[in-house]
């Protein structure tokens, strides 16, 4: 699947993935968060790996029941990718973990001579089928629960590099592995939170200090920020949010925007003075996020001590 293909699917999900926390599941010793809108096997991995998490196998008969649970009360009727394909060698199915798919408790499907495809979906109890890895299915990210998690009260998340800054009342992440502007915006929502929007002279000088942590091994000194030009052909630049830029910060550098059609992304200088750029940039970024929105449901007492220091 093309990166850009991925990207649109995650800006279709903008409005209601916060609303999808990592629910936790006792008999699975860990948290679920079922995706509901497909994607293709790489799409699906891709989305839980940047959610900190991997797409859910049903390895043991614990994890199956309760991915099966899961999926029944997201109200979804069809098969599930699950993270277990053919790695290397053809006749090797392998779980993201390493098991393979002959030592979890399913039964895997006779192909009648055929070579089976590399990918695999869950179909119902005890049953798994070979999956097109290019078609499009739901898929369930997992994350386990252990004793060396940490909660980050202050943010929400189990993300120690979110801090949060009392100045804005939000919480900051710089990423430090240079992405296209698309990529960007699509980790910052899966962590939870949002390429971040500067909306006053405040903010901006925060995020600024925090872009002088970045490396500095680019040929540009330009960063994402969240907003772009929603029609190309008449630099009607708004936030990832909808927010005219007039309404938020808008220090724009000498003589931007000026490139209809071309450079379409926000991006801030270190001066803190916003420009545009091109979709294949690839730059360091910020991601911002509510302090307030938790990303996961605790378990009761686990992280007691951790979120009785939250402000």
């Amino acid at each position: 699947m093309l990166k850009t293909q991925i990207f649109l699917t995650l800006v279709l999900w903008a409005g209601s993935a916060m609303c999808n926390r990592y629910l936790y599941y006792s008999d699975a010793n860990g948290w679920f968060k079922v995706h509901k809108i497909p994607l293709t096997w790489q799409g699906a991995f891709l989305r839980c790996l940047y959610e900190d998490a991997i797409l859910a196998s049903p390895f043991d008969t614990e994890l199956q029941k309760a991915m099966l649970a899961a999926k029944q009360e997201a109200g979804i009727d069809s098969p599930i990718f699950i993270g277990t394909k053919v790695m290397f060698n053809s006749a090797d199915y392998l779980s993201i973990e390493g098991v393979p798919i002959e030592d979890m408790p399913v039964t895997v499907p006779n192909t009648n001579g055929r070579k089976p495809e590399d990918c695999m979906s869950l179909v119902r109890e005890g049953e798994v089928a070979f999956t097109s890895c290019t078609q499009w299915l739901p898929y369930i990210c997992y994350k386990e629960n252990s004793t060396q998690l940490k909660y980050n009260s202050d943010c929400g998340t189990f993300d120690q590099e979110y801090h949060y800054n009392s100045e804005t009342d939000s919480c900051y992440k710089l990423h430090k592995q240079a992405r296209d502007w698309r990529q960007a915006y699509g980790i910052c929502l899966a962590e939870g939170g949002h390429l971040v929007i500067i909306d006053d002279d405040k903010e901006a000088d925060v995020v600024v200090k925090i872009l002088q942590g970045k490396p500095r091994d680019l040929n540009w000194e330009l960063s994402h920020a969240g907003f772009f030009d929603w029609n190309k052909d008449l630099l009607t630049f708004r936030t990832i949010h909808g927010e005219k830029m007039e309404s938020v910060y808008h220090k724009w550098h000498l003589n931007q925007p000026d490139n209809k059609g071309i450079n379409i992304f926000g991006g801030i200088l270190e001066n803190g003075e916003l420009d545009e750029e091109w979709s294949t940039r690839e730059a360091y970024f910020v991601c911002e996020k509510n302090p307030k929105v938790e990303v996961f449901e605790l378990p009761e007492d686990q992280y007691e001590n951790e979120v009785s220091t939250k402000k």
